[in-house]
């Protein structure tokens, strides 16, 4: 049952208080409790290419982000990046630039709730609530929970120096349903934007173009990227489409 609004922020600030080294699995838990949601997941963004997931409450909750980060699209993208929160009342009417709907891939998910986490005009990472059940989510509430995240933000920051693993710039996976997608996405963006002399961005947005026109999933544009052997791109249908210096 969705809390009232004003709670949320209180309970967030509890979470963060006594968060110590289980600090990302203590907000996920209150942000998810107060907001009424069934699950919650916490990343860093700071940058696209550069995603590192905290804590998932749940293996759904991991498919969700996993989910939205292998496309590059989604709620928890668009809040992050653009630090505006992100509220999608009925998943089934969001439409991706590319690769199947959301819907498709989360199939008992009836909303999505994305705070963004962010200092000044820098990105830094997104709080995601993933809702199995109809839930009254108002502007009140919405605006509540963004204060509860810039709450949750200051305490990230001072507990990362100390508790995070600074060395690690990919995924924390549970399981090996999706494991390793978003870096094998990225490596072949970051291939392409290295040889082409583009921002990866730019990179990116050219393996989406052709996965959209060819039908293909990004996974598999980016792998013929990266084993670009003249037997995996014809199998893969992307003989002559890579860039003339990527390809060779």
């Amino acid at each position: 049952m969705l809390e009232e609004s004003t709670s949320i922020v209180h309970d967030v600030s509890v979470a963060a208080a006594v968060g110590r080294r289980a600090l990302p699995h203590r907000l996920c838990t209150a942000f998810r409790q107060s907001l009424g949601a069934q699950r919650a997941a916490l990343s860093l963004l700071p940058r696209l290419e550069h995603w590192q997931l905290l804590h998932a409450t749940d293996e759904p909750a991991l498919q969700g982000e996993a989910a939205q980060f292998t496309l590059a699209d989604g709620p928890s993208v668009s809040a992050a990046l653009e630090m505006r929160p992100v509220f999608v009342p009925d998943l089934r009417d969001y439409h991706c630039r590319t690769g199947p709907r959301l819907s498709e891939e989360l199939p008992d998910v009836q909303h999505v709730l994305a705070l963004p986490l962010y200092a000044r005009h820098t990105p830094i990472g997104v709080i995601c609530l993933y809702y199995a059940e109809r839930t009254e989510v108002t502007d009140t509430h919405i605006t509540h929970a963004q204060s509860a995240a810039g709450l949750a933000l200051e305490a990230l920051l001072r507990w990362r120096p100390v508790h995070a693993s600074t060395g690690c710039h990919r995924p924390v996976w549970t399981t090996d349903t999706r494991a390793a997608r978003w870096e094998r996405i990225h490596q072949a963006a970051g291939y392409v934007a290295v040889r082409e002399d583009c921002a990866v961005a730019e990179a990116l947005a050219w393996l989406q173009a052709v996965s959209a026109r060819d039908g293909l999933s990004l996974l598999d544009v980016a792998d013929a990227v990266l084993q670009p052997s003249h037997t995996h791109r014809e199998a893969a249908g992307l003989e002559g489409v890579l860039p003339r210096q990527a390809a060779g």
